[in-house]
Order: structure tokens, then sequence, then C-alpha cells
């Protein structure tokens, strides 16, 4: 089937959800023109973020959208999975009863999975449908031919029949599409870490509670709002589907949660926490653990400090969410745009939404483009879009609600009617 630039889809962001929207692109039959536009310079410019859980939806989403030998290798490189979680005292290294049973996970097969290994799996055979170093500056649209054309960084132009902004959190697609939509910071921050085992003598070192499986939560028990999040990381080794893409080491897998109050110095506000680097980051782990007890605290120590970064999240007040979305609407009715992932509802990455809200969404997303490009739309697909937003709103304000009430739990959040807007551009 030959096509034109004008007739594909355009993917600004190389994100987890934009490369399995564009896997499922590839794969439908016939398939539909596309092209990945990606901001950094190449696959492996920066530190992909660690562990994540996939399951129930977000599994099945996801499978919807993989060619099988692709569902395959996802499968094999996973990490193994050990059920449950447990708390573990900071001050002392006593451990605690079962937080989360078995009976309480929810339905379906959950997958352990290492970020950057999966990113390499959803890239598998997207080699000439992905652009490196494409900073996206905003997009207009072309009356004469109803096209959209993109606009990025370095004066080049690209058309196409449908923009879809998978750009993150700070999206620049929802800046000009969504603008009444006002993230607002969580206050939160989580600095991100591994800890690989394969260094001589860390096993040693290390709380063996740390390292047996499972998910543990770590908290300080006088009183400091700061709780350590972690879960080892266990590869299975050998596996045929693997073949091809490349293990890391096991490793312990960490999330230091905290306020932004917490630190007193002013190091994690938010102007301030942009400018952060990895070693800064490390020590500022190291710091904040000072009186934890050393075989916790040799996490920290035997961190690979190139690895570590630390963020904010932002989070979306559900009545506002709503009213921009409807908004858009009445104003923005037939205009050939969607928004996919965070770039359409920045939220925490806490009370089991993240990935999986990701996913659902690419696969709903996929579904609509097949009929927007089948013809079968008599609007030229403006409805079908329409139709995916609406269900991306409900699914969004049902997966903010749960963040909400993980960010209380994790690093006790305020009211969001006492949050300040988020810092999103610079």
């Amino acid at each position: 089937m030959t096509t034109q630039p004008s007739d594909r889809v355009i993917i600004i962001g190389g994100g987890l959800a934009g490369l399995a929207l564009a896997q499922g692109l590839r794969k439908a039959n016939p398939p539909i023109p596309f092209h990945i536009f990606e901001r950094d310079t190449s696959a492996i410019y920066r530190a992909q973020g660690y562990r994540i859980r996939i399951w129930g939806d977000g599994a099945d989403a996801l499978k919807h959208l993989l060619p099988e030998h692709l569902w395959t290798a996802f499968e094999a490189t996973c990490a193994q999975l050990t059920h449950g979680a447990r708390k573990l005292n900071a001050l002392t290294n006593e451990i605690g009863e079962m937080m989360i049973p078995r009976a309480a996970i929810p339905s379906g097969t959950p997958y352990n999975v290492d970020r950057t290994t999966l990113r390499s799996v959803l890239l598998a055979g997207l080699e000439e449908h992905i652009s490196f170093g494409k900073v996206f500056e905003s997009y207009e649209m072309d009356e004469s031919s109803g096209s959209v054309i993109a606009q990025f960084a370095d004066g080049t132009v690209e058309e196409g029949r449908i923009l879809v902004g998978a750009d993150g959190v700070r999206s620049i697609v929802r800046k000009t599409f969504l603008p009444e939509l006002k993230p607002l910071d969580s206050e939160g921050r989580a600095i991100f870490g591994k800890t690989h085992l394969d260094k001589s003598g860390v096993m040693d070192q290390i709380s063996s509670h740390l390292t047996t499986g499972g998910i543990i939560m770590t908290s300080d028990e006088n009183g400091k709002l700061l709780k350590l999040f972690s879960e080892v990381i266990y590869f299975n080794r050998g596996s045929e589907g693997a073949a091809g893409f490349d293990l890391p080491p096991d490793y312990v897998y960490w999330v230091l949660c905290l306020r932004a109050d917490v630190v007193e110095d002013g190091r994690l506000e938010e102007h301030n926490l942009l400018n952060l680097n990895s070693k800064e980051s490390a020590k500022l782990a190291g710091d904040l653990t000072a009186d934890w007890d050393d075989s916790i605290r040799s996490v920290f120590d035997n961190q690979n400090p190139d690895s570590t970064s630390t963020l904010s999240f932002f989070i979306c007040d559900p009545e506002n969410f709503k009213s921009s979305w409807e908004n858009l609407r009445r104003e923005r009715a037939g205009e050939p745009v969607v928004l996919l992932g965070d770039s359409a509802h920045p939220m925490p990455p806490v009370g089991a939404v993240g990935a999986n809200t990701a996913f659902q969404e690419a696969s709903d997303l996929f579904d609509t483009l097949v009929r927007v490009y089948s013809g079968s739309d008599s609007t030229g697909g403006v409805e079908e879009l329409r139709g995916y937003e609406k269900r991306l709103v409900d699914r969004a304000i049902e997966s903010i609600q749960k963040s909400t009430v993980g960010a209380g739990n994790f690093w006790g959040m305020w009211p969001l009617s006492e949050l300040k807007p988020a810092m999103v551009w610079r």
C-alpha cells in the first residue's frame, strides 16, 4: 500500500505508550502509516527508569498491541515475581507482618518489568519509523488539506493526518492542545535508584529482607515523612524468547519517597529539583537516611550513582481535569490531535496506575485509529477520536483518584485545594 506523508500518524514522544501504540499500528492489517519523533538524541540518551509492574487490563492491552514474537520476548525478559508486601523498620531492621496478602493481588498474571529492557522490546522493528533529536515546538492545521503540521526546534516541519501527543508529563502538545489543564505540584519527591547485586560483597552487606523477594516498605519510625519502597529484581536468564535482548545484572530497585518540605534547605523545591544531577541525587539519598540501620543504608552506599535521579510528581484536580476536556470538545471539535499516557493526565505513579493506564489507552487508541483508517466513520474520524477522548477521561478520573490516595499514603500529600500549580515548563 502506497501512502503519502500527509496520511500518516505523527507520534510525538518515544516513551512506553508511544512505542506500544506504534507496534500496534505496524501490526495492523493493513499497517497504518506512522512516524515517531523523540526529543532524546538516542534510545540510550538517559536513564529510562527501573522496575514497573504490569498486570490485568494493562497486560492484556500490551499483548493486544505487540506481534506474537515481541510478546514472547516481553514475557521472557520479565523478572521473577514474589507476591505480597511487608514493612521494615528503617532504624532497627525489624521486619513486620505481610501488608498485602496474595488474595489482595489484582486478577491476571502480573509481570515484573525492567523499564529499560521493556523499552528495548518495544523499539524492536521500529528503527526506520523513529527519529531522535526532534524537539517538538508547536503544531498548526492546514485548513485546505485537513492535515496537521508539526513544527520542530531545528526548523523542520512534518505533515500528518493525526497528531498523537505522547510526550510525557511536561507535554508540549498538551500545552497547545489543552491549555486549561493546570497540573498541580503534589510536593511529592522521589529519588529513584538501583543497586546491582553482582558487585563483590554486596549481598553480605545489604539486609537480607531487601534481597529475598517481594515488595518492602521501609519506614522511618521517628516520625519523619520518609519511606523507602524497594524490590529485588532477579531475572530468568537463558530463555530462548529473550534472545537478542540484553538483561541487566540483578539489582535492588528502590525509591525513596518524601514530601518536599522534609528537606529544609530547599533542594527539593521544584525550581531547584530540575538542576539536581545523578550524583547529587545519590548523595541526597544517603544524607536523608544517615540514621538508618547500616544494613539498609548499604543499598545507598552501593548504589549505581549514575543511575540515580530525583523526580517531582504532578497531579490533576479532577474537576479541572474534567472541565478542561469538556471545554476542549466545544472549542476544538474536529481537530485531529489526541493525547496519550502521562501527557493526557499527569499523576503520581502510585496506586497501581501509570504504565497500566497508559497501555490501556494505547490499545484503545490503536483500535480507534484502525476504525478511522478503515473509513467506517462518516465524519472522517472526528467522532471516533472524540469517543476515545471520552473513554480516556473516564478512565483517567478513576486513576487520578487512586493516585491521590496513594500519594497521601506515600508522602502525606496535602489536600488538593492546598497545592500550588506545578512549574511544568521552564
